[in-house]
């Protein structure tokens, strides 16, 4: 059922007008071979006309379209996620999470750059007053394309951490190059990262 299409109604409940309006067509798309991104683009289309901070991640999960609403790890995204979330209608078959939810493992790649999330290791220090912790993240073969190693770790501390730890827990960030040469004992995973925030920080 779909909500008044009146100026009454608000910029969540037109943004999930469309949704619904699109599902169908949403759901063929997830199933596709995607050679044909033309709904998808106007997913995002419809988000960032909600809010320019906002975008959206399709998946399938034991066949149930899974939608995430992901402020890609900006804090000024955290009220309209929410907000868009909390207004969202029923949808048969589907799953709408807020932020990308937290994995024990994961397996990403970013424009052509892969690697594991156990080429990552992380040291710590717990900024009390913040309530934060601040983090140097060694990364292996960072060197051989830095922007782009930084920014499949930014997507592996979302999809491990959760992106809501990220944005809320996460303090100062230092990338440094991981060589072959370096030992680092005193780092840990990823995984040992969201451990530490659910142990230290809540």
């Amino acid at each position: 059922m779909l909500f008044s299409f009146f100026n009454t109604s608000t910029k969540e409940e037109r943004f999930w007008n469309w949704v619904v309006k699109n599902k169908t067509k949403l759901e063929a798309f997830i199933h596709s071979d995607f050679e044909d991104y033309t709904v998808y683009n106007g997913l995002s289309k419809a988000l960032k006309k909600y809010n320019p901070l906002l975008f959206p991640e399709m998946t399938l999960s034991d066949e149930k379209v899974v939608l995430i609403i992901t402020p890609d790890g900006m804090k000024d995204g955290i009220l309209p996620t929410q907000k868009l979330f909390d207004a969202k209608p029923d949808l048969d078959n589907w799953i709408v999470k807020k932020f990308r939810q937290p994995n024990d493992e994961i397996e990403l790649n970013f424009d052509g750059v892969e690697y594991p999330s156990s080429a990552i290791k992380i040291r710590t220090v717990i900024n009390e007053n913040e309530e934060k912790v601040d983090i140097e993240i060694y990364i292996k073969n960072m060197d051989s394309d830095p922007n782009k190693h930084k920014t499949l770790a930014f997507l592996y501390l979302d999809h491990i951490l959760g992106e809501f730890n990220t944005i809320t827990k996460v303090g100062y960030i230092d990338f440094k190059h991981w060589s072959d040469e370096m030992d680092i004992d005193d780092g840990i995973s990823i995984l040992q990262l969201r451990k530490l925030i659910e142990q230290e920080l809540y």
